[in-house]
Order: C-alpha cells, then sequence, then structure tokens
C-alpha cells in the first residue's frame, strides 16, 4: 500500500505523539518522586493493558486463546517493549533530570539501526548508517560527560546509562515485531501490555514487601495515571491510527520531536539543561539523520 500525503491528520497525529511521549518523562519525574519505580512502572503498564483491551474489543479484535503460541510473541515484545524500558527509565529518572532523559532516548532509532545489522538480512549497515550511530553515540558521550564516563560509578552515570539501556531495549523490542507472526496492531499492542503487566509484578511486590515504606503523595498517583492513560494507551493508539496511512519514512519523523520536547518540558519545569546538554542533542539528532539518509539510499540505490 502506497502512504498517502500526510495532511492535517498526519501531521496532527505526530505532533501529538510528540507531545504525548516527550511528555512521559516529566510524569515518571513526578511519579518516582514518592513511588518506588517498579510501581510506576507497573501502574502505567496496567492501566494502558485495560484500556487497550477494552479498546480491542470495541474494534472487534479479541485477544487469541491462551494455547495460541502468539502469547510467546507478547510475552516477549512486553518484556523488551515495556517492562523492562519503563523500569530502568524510572529507576534512572530518580537521580536524572526528564530533559536529559529525554535526549538519552534519542538514542533509540540508532540502537534498532546496530541491532537490525545483526538480526535482519535487508538491514546491513552502510557507512552513513554507521557514521550516523558514532556520531549519535559521541552525543551521547558528550551528554554523560568525560568525567563521569572516568569515574564509572557516579550515580548521575549509571542513572544515565540505564535510561540508555532502555533505548536497546526498545531495539530489541523492534526487531523482534518484524519477526512475529501477522496479527493485527492493536492485538499486539494489548497482549503485549497485559504480558508486560504480568512481568512486572514480581519486582512490585518485592518492593512492597521487603522494600522502603511508600507514602505516595497525590502528584504520584495522578503522574502514573497520566502515563498510563497518554503516553502508553492513548499515543498507541494514536500511532496505530496513522502509521499504516502515512508510510515509516514520515513516521519516522517523531526520533527528532520527541527529544526535543522533553528537553523543552523539562526546562518548563524549571530543570537546569546546560549548554553540553543542548550541544548534545543536537549531536544525536544529527547522527539520527545521517543514519536515515543512509536507510534511504539504500532503499533508492
Amino acid at each position: 500500500m502506497t502512504p498517502d500525503k500526510p495532511g492535517l491528520k498526519g501531521w496532527g497525529g505526530l505532533i501529538l505523539l510528540a507531545l504525548l511521549w516527550g511528555g512521559a518523562f516529566a510524569f515518571i519525574t513526578a511519579g518516582v518522586e514518592t513511588l518506588a519505580p517498579s510501581v510506576v512502572a507497573f501502574g502505567r503498564l496496567a492501566l494502558a493493558a485495560i484500556i487497550l483491551t477494552v479498546w480491542a474489543v470495541a474494534q472487534r479484535r479479541h485477544l487469541p486463546p491462551l494455547n495460541d503460541r502468539r502469547w510467546l510473541w507478547f510475552a516477549a515484545l512486553g518484556l523488551f517493549g515495556n517492562t523492562l524500558p519503563f523500569t530502568l527509565i524510572a529507576i534512572g529518572q530518580q537521580t536524572v533530570p526528564s530533559g536529559v532523559a529525554g535526549i538519552l532516548m534519542g538514542m533509540t532509532p540508532l540502537a534498532i539501526i546496530m541491532a537490525a545489522h545483526f538480526v535482519l538480512p535487508g538491514e546491513r549497515l552502510n557507512a552513513w548508517k554507521g557514521a550516523g550511530f558514532l556520531i549519535g553515540f559521541s552525543g551521547i558521550v558528550l551528554l554523560t560527560g568525560p568525567a563521569a564516563l572516568a569515574g564509572m560509578l557516579e550515580t548521575d552515570f549509571l542513572a544515565q546509562m540505564l535510561i540508555f539501556a532502555a533505548t536497546l531495549a526498545y531495539a530489541t523490542n523492534a526487531i523482534l515485531y518484524q519477526r512475529m507472526p501477522e496479527t493485527a496492531p492493536i492485538v499486539v499492542a494489548a497482549g503485549s501490555l497485559t504480558c508486560a503487566s504480568v512481568l512486572a509484578l514480581p519486582l512490585v511486590a518485592w518492593d512492597i514487601i521487603a522494600g522502603a515504606p511508600m507514602q505516595p503523595s497525590l502528584n504520584s498517583i495522578l503522574a502514573v495515571i497520566a502515563l498510563g492513560v497518554l503516553p502508553t494507551a492513548l499515543a498507541t493508539i494514536i500511532y496505530m491510527g496513522i502509521a499504516r496511512k502515512v508510510g515509516a519514512a514520515f513516521i519516522a519523523l517523531i526520533n527528532y520531536a520527541v527529544p526535543v520536547v522533553a528537553a523543552m518540558i523539562g526546562l518548563m519545569l524549571g530543570e537546569a539543561l546546560g549548554l553540553t546538554a543542548w550541544l548534545a542533542l543536537g549531536v544525536i539528532l544529527l547522527g539520527i539523520f545521517i543514519a536515515r539518509r543512509g536507510a534511504q539510499r539504500r532503499k533508492t540505490g
């Protein structure tokens, strides 16, 4: 199917997705103020799973029976696409500002390019892709700082590396999704989020039983609800609604917008983003641009 011109719906959807996904980091920061990261991750997962399951049924799409092997795919997608990254990001944002977290997550498309090289035969690295990855990674080095790389055990550095590890989990999820059996996207979303919620339960139980007592504030509770409804459930519905119509090339523009939105929201919330953070953002975006140019040249060459 040839993608349609983006039009008002396409551009509107892209802008809304950028706001939803870029704003998620600010909600996470509010959530982990008084809640354990595992609780924040589980809360958004469980709420989104319920919303998307109801949405799927309303669209006359039903989850497969439990003996269907697609549940194994749902479990893998839920682990790498939701449980792991949501938990890692929440842990990292206990000390990392939301704007910096958003910039770090800008490496996700570059991580996908590297993972695809080793797994997908049609997605091998070329000079443009390799250069884009190296430039983007240099942005991460710039953001974390030479002092942090030398220290290796500084709290902020370790927290930032946890967020960076989340990009690798997202890359694994993207590769798995391309290899799974053909299934309606809404069913995949509902099934994987349901599995992700179940996979997140053990860590939640551990934190509640053995962790420090939690006294959740109303602000943190509302933040978790917002995370489940907005950047998790609603964003998934919007993404599925426009992605196939406008094509992958257009929807990939979100990779440029999310870290910028996250940084701007962090700035509006009073977070101090120094010159280094803005330079790192520019370097990462340049890396994404060059890597995408390599992908486009491969398709047209």
